[in-house]
């Protein structure tokens, strides 16, 4: 009766799936273990996009592919301040290329690494560091000097 028992369950645990019997060829593996084969896949190719407004600005990216690794793609990013960054994009097996547009302060055009950079914006004017005569305040005194309009002072 207990062999009954048992049968009918390892019956149920099968059939429930909570033992399973592999599907397909297997190999046995050089150490007493075994393997299932592993095909290659389908090429698959894509294509996605989508557009995100925001308060001001928004931004958008498209891309696809052809499923055997080569990838064409663009993404453009707007801020309020007027600030546009466009990026159009190709990898595949020559490398990532892109060529990026912009308006963004600080940027100038160049061509570093494949990638080419257009940019719109004005030169920034120079930077001259604060002047404190020397002695004051009673000694050295260290300055640390963040450009922009963060919060620090010096």
């Amino acid at each position: 009766m207990f062999q009954v028992l048992v049968i009918l369950g390892l019956l149920v645990a099968l059939e429930a799936g909570y033992i399973g019997i592999p599907s397909g060829p297997v190999y046995s593996g050089g150490y007493g273990g075994a393997y299932q084969p592993v095909y290659p896949s389908i090429p698959t190719p894509y294509t996605f996009s989508y557009v995100a407004p925001a308060d001001g600005g928004f931004s958008a990216r498209q891309e696809s592919g052809d499923g055997y690794g080569r990838v064409r793609g663009s993404y453009k990013v707007s801020d309020p301040d007027g600030r546009l960054r466009k990026v159009h994009y190709t990898a595949g097996p020559e490398g990532f290329r892109a060529h990026v547009y912009t308006n963004e302060p600080g940027t100038k055009t160049s061509n570093p690494a494949d990638v080419v950079i257009q940019s719109s914006a004005p030169d920034p004017p120079p930077y001259y560091p604060p002047r404190i005569p020397y002695g004051y305040g009673g000694g050295h005194k260290k300055i640390i000097v963040v450009p922009g309009g963060g919060p620090w002072k010096y």
